[in-house]
């Protein structure tokens, strides 16, 4: 069934074919209505349009944040997303990033090393205020790069970018068959709490905070989303 169309966003460039990924607002403040939380995936921020030509064969074409064509790059990351597309066409939000492949879904610290009497006896005249600094995650080169859906912006012909960003996130889950180079990104409602220390031990040091409610901008543009640190405890 098609999805009921909307007057277009003034947000939204003329068409699909110019669309651009919605870049953060700003970092640090969790002043976000409402949010979804998600972890914030380091690497290239990327739109994957897929669409399924008159042969039945499904082709995919990567674009980046200023459009320009990443295909060549990437090509076996596109033919990843063709398998996995469930849908006639679509255009997905996303991150080119080998996260998605390390052992463990993320990536696995190193174990803080004990401190010395030194550090001891200014923790206890200072006390917890200042911290060690958080341990660097462990990144093994050699793992191949995947895709990472965020967003989902179209769906078998019917623009999505003026819906909620939760329908949005509702008909992503369906809209994609994961595998090794395709993932969909976890989110979760606020508060952190588990599934916050559970990405901190995968390697995760950021997380993203948008608003559940939240349209899509995607003339390149910030919108409402913004970044924030994530810590252990």
């Amino acid at each position: 069934m098609p999805f009921l169309r909307r007057k277009p966003s003034p947000t939204a460039p003329a068409g699909p074919d110019a669309w651009l990924p919605q870049p953060f607002r700003g970092y640090g403040s969790r002043s976000v209505s409402n949010p979804l939380i998600e972890p914030r995936w380091n690497g290239a921020r990327a739109l994957a349009r897929a669409t399924r030509g008159a042969s039945g064969k499904m082709t995919v074409a990567l674009s980046g944040e200023e459009g320009e064509d990443r295909t060549p790059e990437f090509a076996a990351v596109a033919e990843a997303i063709a398998r996995a597309v469930r849908a006639e066409d679509a255009i997905l939000d996303g991150y080119l990033t080998i996260e998605a492949t390390q052992e463990g879904v993320g990536v696995v610290p190193p174990r803080p090393s004990a401190p010395t009497q030194a550090e001891m006896a200014t923790r206890f005249l200072v006390g917890q205020r200042r911290r060690r600094p958080e341990p660097e995650p462990s990144l093994d080169p050699d793992r191949p790069i995947a895709f990472v859906a965020v967003d989902l912006l179209r769906i078998d012909g019917s623009e999505l970018i003026d819906l909620p960003l939760l329908e949005r996130k509702r008909l992503l889950e369906g809209a994609l068959e994961a595998g090794d180079l395709v993932r969909v990104t976890p989110y979760v409602r606020a508060p952190l709490a588990s599934q916050g220390r559970t990405w901190f031990a995968q390697g995760f040091r950021e997380v993203a905070y948008k608003p559940a409610n939240g349209r899509y901008r995607a003339d390149g543009k910030p919108g409402d989303w913004v970044a924030g640190p994530l810590r252990s405890s």
